[in-house]
């Protein structure tokens, strides 16, 4: 949730400068010799406008910080993001040429929003690598599982203060000493921290749960240390699962008419989608039977919900003869994909045809990703709870596609799990929404397809 928030803060800080700098330029032009007559569509073309801008600032990442790290990157985003704007801005005023700007007041406008970006995310990059911005956080536990938290939570970049640790004195953990359990209330009270991870080593039973109150209720959020990994992660940590977190808690269900608004929708956007590709589809099938010998399209047994088998349609992006030896997972470089599979993989291309298979009922459009019968039986024994994954429809894309690259190993099927049953957990329309369009911006990238 943090990261949408800091998302949000530079999503307002843009819309209000992109629709503010349009009326700036314009108020510009008017103090220039040149008469500039009063424009009475200003409002609405500062709309278009901003909306434009927003879009284009999304898929070049710069909500995203991680993909901005250093002023290059930042000043390469927003001058790619206000090119892509500049062409779609054209478009649309060849289209409706009563909504358009005149030009200088355009360019006065990219100039101001691009300026205006630039120094706030410079500005926003200073202060959370100074520690200024990010959730503060106290762990009560001196163990393991706090090692692991801080570990995880570090490595994964979140933006998180770990402020110390309540517990005995470990120097095997990277975290400063606050004291002992028994001054729970008192270091809580000094510390002041956003919220206490209750993270411990074989302490059940006691833990001290008159402070811990005491603290819920007068100082700041407590939260275990499973629940505060899934909430910054956005994955549940399967390592911890027990049978009673899942029946107990909220979610993993979804009502009847969740499940019928969710049909609607993935027809709608199957039956758009398999509209709007019917040019890339066929300039793919032409590409793929030119390229090499085989059937354009690769029908493949699958796992389905509630462990019913069905066959998924994708574009061939493989030799014909590419698992003569076997099934295997396919691994970066790998040298039974084609040329041109290559170039479908990277954009999700060869996914399209599986626009039917959500027609059919057989995948929904966001899901977790369906895998082979081969596989699954594997997988199943060795990963826990595994086959949970399997009680909803899988998908054409999904949360652990667009959160994790494409892995070829049993460690890897263990991530992604951690990531579909967040989604399982916390399905919604308005996640499924936000999964698509993440899913558009990666494949656009061409991020994390083999």
């Amino acid at each position: 949730m943090r990261r949408f928030f800091s998302a949000g803060i530079l999503f307002i800080f843009d819309i209000a400068v992109a629709g503010g700098s349009v009326f700036l330029a314009k108020y510009i032009q008017r103090l220039l010799p040149e008469v500039s007559l009063p424009d009475d569509l200003l409002w609405l073309k500062a709309c278009v406008y901003s909306f434009i801008t927003i879009i284009c600032f999304y898929f070049q990442d710069l909500y995203e910080w991680k993909y901005w790290k250093k002023s290059s990157e930042l000043i390469s985003s927003i001058l790619l993001g206000e090119g892509l704007t500049l062409i779609i801005l054209a478009f649309i005023y060849y289209i409706l040429p009563i909504i358009g700007l005149e030009r200088d007041v355009l360019l006065m406008a990219i100039a101001i929003i691009s300026v205006s970006s630039f120094m706030f995310r410079m500005l926003y990059l200073k202060l959370r690598l100074t520690h200024y911005t990010g959730m503060r956080v106290v762990v009560l536990g001196d163990g393991e599982n706090a090692k692991f938290l801080f570990r995880e939570i570090r490595s994964g970049g979140h933006p998180v203060i770990f402020e110390g640790y309540i517990g005995r004195n470990n120097w095997d953990l990277p975290l400063r000493c606050l004291g002992d359990a028994s001054e729970l209330a008192d270091i809580v009270n000094k510390t002041d921290p956003d919220v206490l991870v209750v993270a411990p080593d074989g302490w059940r039973g006691t833990l001290p749960i008159e402070d811990l109150l005491r603290v819920k209720f007068t100082l700041c959020d407590v939260i275990d240390s499973p629940t505060f990994y899934e909430q910054v992660t956005g994955r549940i940590l399967v390592e911890e699962i027990r049978p009673s977190s899942i029946i107990f808690t909220r979610g993993f269900q979804s009502s009847r008419f969740e499940d019928l608004l969710k049909r609607m929708f993935d027809l709608g956007f199957a039956l758009v989608g398999l509209i709007v590709t019917i040019p890339v589809i066929l300039f793919t099938a032409i590409a793929i039977r030119i390229e090499s010998p085989g059937p354009i399209f690769y029908l493949q047994r699958r796992v389905g919900m509630d462990g019913k088998d069905f066959k998924v349609i994708k574009f061939r992006s493989m030799r014909q003869d590419a698992e003569k030896d076997g099934p295997k997972w396919a691994s970066e470089n790998d040298p039974r994909i084609t040329r041109v599979g290559r170039v479908i993989r990277k954009l999700r291309i060869d996914e399209l045809p599986q626009f039917i298979n959500v027609i059919k009922n057989d995948m929904s459009f966001v899901g977790p990703r369906p895998e082979r019968r081969y596989f699954v039986d594997q997988l199943e024994k060795s990963i826990p709870f595994y086959a949970l994954r399997m009680h909803a429809k899988p998908g054409i894309t999904g949360w652990a596609q667009i959160n994790y690259p494409y892995g070829d190993t049993f460690e890897d099927a263990k991530e992604k799990l951690k990531f579909e049953l967040y989604y399982m957990k916390h399905r919604s329309l308005w996640l499924d929404l936000v999964i698509i369009f993440q899913t558009i911006k990666v494949a656009i990238k061409g991020r994390g397809s083999q």
